[in-house]
């Protein structure tokens, strides 16, 4: 259970960290519009990073179901639905849906190709 807890915390660190590194060093906030170039890569790369986070919180875990990541992708998930009922009206809101129709469900298909690696390997 400890174990989990810390995967989950990890895989949150390193999406919620990417993230924040991409916003500062374009220094674009994720709140307004963006350049279409910019909304597509900084999409590309949050889906990168949850796959990513997916797939070293199941690793991490090591739990041979989606239990963890499915937390994982939960709090992704709340933590861009927080943030667009916080602000109605206020802004942009490309990251916070893309976020929640896009980033959230790659960490759970991180978790699964995890997953999948280890049942090729068990078979």
């Amino acid at each position: 259970m400890l174990r989990g807890i810390l995967a989950i915390i990890v895989g949150y660190v390193i999406f919620a960290g990417s993230a924040i590194a991409l916003f500062a060093l374009a220094r674009q906030d994720p709140h307004t519009s963006a350049p279409p170039m910019f909304l597509v890569l900084s999409v590309l790369y949050g889906i990168f990073f949850a796959l990513l986070a997916g797939y070293l919180t199941t690793l991490i875990a090591k739990v041979n179901d989606l239990r963890y990541v499915l937390l994982l992708a939960a709090i992704i998930a709340a933590g861009a639905l927080f943030s667009l009922l916080a602000r109605p009206g206020a802004g942009a809101i490309w990251s916070q849906v893309s976020t929640l129709l896009l980033m959230a469900p790659a960490a759970l298909v991180g978790g699964h190709l995890r997953l999948q690696q280890l049942r090729r390997r068990n078979s």
